[in-house]
């Protein structure tokens, strides 16, 4: 199943001037197979490492609630208890991604946003506004859950800058190998990666990490 949400404005004029181009090319990720550790799905910051509520809601930086229900559905269960790591693309950053461990992807779900001018994400980060948990509602987001053979996690990649434009490129309930790349943005955007708390954390808030980068072991 490819998704992709719905095109913007700004993603047409980011089109007709050749501008998403670079971001939509995937590269080649060089990891070592044999290593336990899961990697980095995308390139970006460490914005923030919270908490996941017996409610399944993720505790944002500013001590604000998100529902993973209206993310991933009734997947939103599994996760309960879990922590999540808040990934923050620049439009420097490379813009795809990949899948984490070796797995299967169960499920997808696709909002298509209820904002008709995105909800600028960076200024969280820039001005200490607390805008991520409205930029999860009312931005396009694509959440995946992935299914490995240890634990389930997901991934949900939320718009920014040029909100309509999140696509995937994987099939449900087939296998795939870490580090496969699986989706892409256009411009600014965010990761949500979900994992179980007994993971030990590799990275730190503020690092910049790469793509398939060892962070959960």
């Amino acid at each position: 199943m490819k998704l992709s949400t719905k095109n913007s404005l700004i993603g047409r004029i980011a089109d007709h001037v050749g501008l998403n181009e670079k971001f939509h090319q995937y590269q080649k990720i060089d990891i070592d197979p044999n290593d336990n550790a899961l990697i980095s799905p995308v390139e970006g910051r460490v914005v923030h490492i919270g908490e996941i509520n017996k409610e399944g809601e993720l505790i944002s930086k500013h001590n604000k609630k998100i529902s993973l229900k209206e993310l991933i559905g009734n997947y939103y269960s599994q996760f309960a208890g879990y922590r999540y790591i808040n990934f923050h693309l620049n439009p420097h950053n490379l813009h795809f991604w990949v899948t984490p461990y070796d797995g299967i992807f169960t499920y997808t779900q696709k909002n298509e946003g209820k904002a008709y001018f995105p909800i600028y994400i960076g200024l969280e980060y820039l001005l200490g506004f607390a805008l991520y948990h409205k930029a999860v509602k009312r931005n396009a987001t694509i959440g995946s859950v992935f299914q490995t053979i240890f634990f389930p996690i997901a991934m949900i990649a939320v718009g920014s800058l040029n909100v309509n434009r999140i696509h995937t490129a994987y099939e449900e309930m087939q296998n795939y190998k870490k580090g496969t790349p699986c989706g892409y943005f256009s411009i600014g955007s965010s990761m949500l990666l979900c994992y179980p708390n007994h993971l030990k954390v590799l990275i730190d808030v503020g690092s910049n990490v790469k793509i398939g980068q060892r962070i959960l072991i």
